[in-house]
């Protein structure tokens, strides 16, 4: 008999083989902090008190909204309706809290994909959209010698840093001063998977950031390009494919082989230079897919 129960954060420990090993650390942070003590929720699956199934939900929005991180179901225990019993649990949870929606986000290239999206169209889920396209890139492809990725003066003025360099609590108020417009998709305080430190890279001027490039650690062989952002009066300057290139190089020189490159729908303008510049190097593209459901 399968027993479904809201776990407390002690319990993690029990679950740590289901969790994402960058979630796990986050759930692990949230416990010294008394202001992130709620942000996450855990949702367990057992059978005679072994675990076999874990639905991981973190609160945003000021708690009036909630992400599903992670949803796993141990291999011999698939086809049960567990993760339809995860999920079911997690709604009721979310509306006891008050929270207008429930979302996620997935990738279509993952065997899970199919399973996922059935499970879904379920429970009513909105349609999936593509969020983003994702390139797949191995680096002997030959990237790094792309001419529009020359290193190139950087305009006087401006100055180009290591993002891990500088305290967090300071480059927010560098940013906040600096009243910088952007979507929170392009955000450089993203904690989904743990920041690479060597090649994000941040540039900056006397007045404070004027813009980034960030990317993230997924395993040993991979790093995520995820968000390239410059402030509107320095884009006719080259400086995001400055960062770009620089980022690469450092990559290259480490030896780390496969590289992916998220590119926004909603910007159409990168949607095109990407196309244009990065899928000849791409040995495939992948999307990036989200769905919510509204509560209450």
């Amino acid at each position: 008999m399968i027993t479904i129960k809201r776990l407390t954060l002690q319990d993690r420990l029990k679950y740590k083989s289901f969790m994402f090993q960058w979630l796990y650390k986050q759930v692990e942070q949230s416990l010294n902090d008394p202001m992130e003590s709620e942000r996450f929720m855990l949702i367990g699956a057992e059978s005679q008190g072994v675990p076999v199934g874990l639905l991981v939900l973190e609160q945003r929005g000021g708690y009036g909204h909630a992400v599903l991180q992670c949803i796993f179901v141990s291999k011999p225990w698939r086809r049960q309706k567990i993760a339809t019993s995860l999920l079911q649990e997690a709604r009721i949870l979310c509306m006891e809290k008050e929270m207008a929606t429930l979302s996620l986000s997935y990738y279509s290239d993952k065997s899970s994909t199919d399973t996922i999206e059935a499970l879904l169209h379920k429970e009513g889920w909105i349609q999936p959209q593509c969020e983003s396209v994702v390139f797949h890139i191995h680096l002997g492809s030959g990237i790094a010698e792309a001419t529009w990725l020359r290193e190139r003066a950087i305009p006087n003025g401006l100055e180009l840093f290591l993002w891990a360099d500088q305290e967090e609590g300071q480059l927010r108020q560098s940013i906040e001063t600096g009243e910088l417009d952007f979507p929170s998709f392009l955000s450089p305080f993203k904690t989904f998977a743990p920041l690479e430190p060597s090649n994000s890279f941040g540039i900056q001027s006397t007045q404070g950031v004027q813009g980034w490039s960030m990317t993230y650690r997924l395993d040993e062989d991979t790093i995520l390009y995820d968000a390239l952002y410059i402030a509107p009066e320095y884009q006719q300057f080259g400086l995001a494919f400055q960062m770009l290139g620089r980022s690469i190089r450092v990559q290259t020189e480490a030896g780390i082989p496969h590289a992916m490159f998220t590119v926004n729908q909603s910007t159409p303008i990168m949607m095109k230079l990407s196309r244009q510049w990065l899928a000849p190097y791409s040995w495939k593209t992948s999307e990036k897919r989200s769905s919510y459901i509204r509560l209450g």
